[in-house]
């Protein structure tokens, strides 16, 4: 099993003058740190507009700054927006390949449709219209960088004849892979070929079946482009350090910072999607503040994994990654057990979480959790 961290930029209410920048550095310095705790890759995400839950704008460019300050962590963007209103497909291949000849052949391109309405919408798309988007765009770009000369006429895009530039020097191209929560989905992208992150809290028992479907999926498929990417993601809270107790504690007080942004700006999820189906689309950035600031006070809305728990064994089935060594490695294990590829760590789930505190929780997952994964020559360096 692979291990990745995944980090978000959440940098939490206003005043951002001193925040904002100081969180987007410091996942920089958390992608360093994975590296040299052993960590596999380095996920950034992609959003818009989702004030105080993630300020990270541009995916492609923080693998870039982490690439350029790394040598062997490979670099995901997890997750970059396909719809051509948002990241036209030629500049992502362009992107895309200009990073991976910066970064000596580390990229890998994640792609998606986007969170929900609060981003898409202002770019004058719709959820239910933005997966013929994404379609259209993962079949298109790997032809631009196999192809010397290539044509495209879609329904959302068109490019003339064309020789895209420049070319990636993996070959024959970075892996690709995609976000997926439902079954159907899951299915879909092993028949295409991709690789899958799940990108939702679940217990390693309710995934099994999903991982079964993959992969019957992928071991018959039917691929968008040359690389079959048979890889199943999924994502878990981490915060392992030497104390059990205080992890947990920890896990509690940043567990309810990011519930409400969740429940609002997530509307791809069906029960959030129910919630605001009364919503006129777009919602005003001044609604959506007082969306999130009522379902702080619903007691309805339920966070995405336990965050009062403190008893350990309810955590590890629960999928957390969180307590000391030996319980950290034992939820791994579960994950392990129901095949799972890639194990994609959250190191900070809040803004409440000090950088010293992450740093340490990654420290000591490379030095006593990882290497129980690894063969013995490939153990995570002290």
């Amino acid at each position: 099993m692979e291990f990745g961290i995944f980090c978000a930029a959440p940098v939490g209410p206003r005043p951002w003058e001193e925040s904002e920048p100081r969180r987007l550095r410091e996942d920089l310095e958390l992608g360093i740190a994975a590296e040299a705790a052993g960590f596999d890759s380095f996920w950034a995400p992609e959003h818009h507009f989702l004030e105080e839950y993630s300020h990270n704008a541009a995916s492609h460019l923080t693998c870039l700054a982490v690439g350029m300050r790394t040598s062997r962590i490979r670099l995901v963007t997890g997750i970059m927006n396909l719809c051509a209103p948002i990241n036209h497909p030629v500049r992502v291949a362009e992107q895309i390949a200009m990073i991976d000849v910066y970064t000596n052949g580390r990229i890998e391109l994640g792609t998606g449709r986007g969170s929900g309405s609060t981003e898409v919408n202002a770019f004058g798309l719709r959820n239910e219209d933005t997966k013929s988007y994404w379609e259209e765009a993962i079949r298109a770009i790997p032809k631009m960088w196999t192809q010397d000369l290539v044509s495209f006429d879609g329904k959302h895009f068109s490019l003339p004849e064309r020789c895209v530039l420049p070319k990636p020097v993996q070959k024959p191209h970075p892996p690709l892979w995609v976000t997926a929560t439902n079954p159907a989905t899951i299915e879909q992208a092993g028949r295409m070929g991709l690789g899958v992150a799940v990108f939702s809290f679940q217990s390693a028992s309710a995934l099994e079946p999903l991982v079964e479907r993959y992969k019957q999926a992928i071991a018959k498929p039917e691929p968008v482009s040359e690389v079959i990417n048979d890889r199943f993601l999924t994502i878990a809270p981490l915060l392992c350090l030497e104390d059990g107790d205080e992890a947990r504690r920890w896990n509690t007080r940043r567990g309810n910072a990011t519930t409400a942004h969740l429940s609002v700006h997530f509307d791809t999820i069906p029960a959030v999607a129910e919630r605001l189906a009364k919503e006129p689309r777009p919602i005003p950035q001044s609604r959506l503040r007082e969306l999130v600031r009522e379902a702080m006070l619903d007691p309805t809305v339920a966070p995405a994994f336990p965050v009062d728990e403190q008893d350990p064994e309810k955590l590890i089935a629960s999928g957390l990654c969180v307590g000391n060594p030996d319980e950290v490695r034992r939820a791994v294990k579960k994950y392990e057990d129901v095949g799972v590829d890639v194990l994609g760590m959250i190191p900070r789930t809040s803004w409440i979480e000090p950088q010293e505190l992450v740093l340490r929780s990654l420290a000591t997952t490379g030095r006593e959790v990882l290497p129980a994964f690894r063969p013995a020559s490939c153990a995570a360096p002290n």
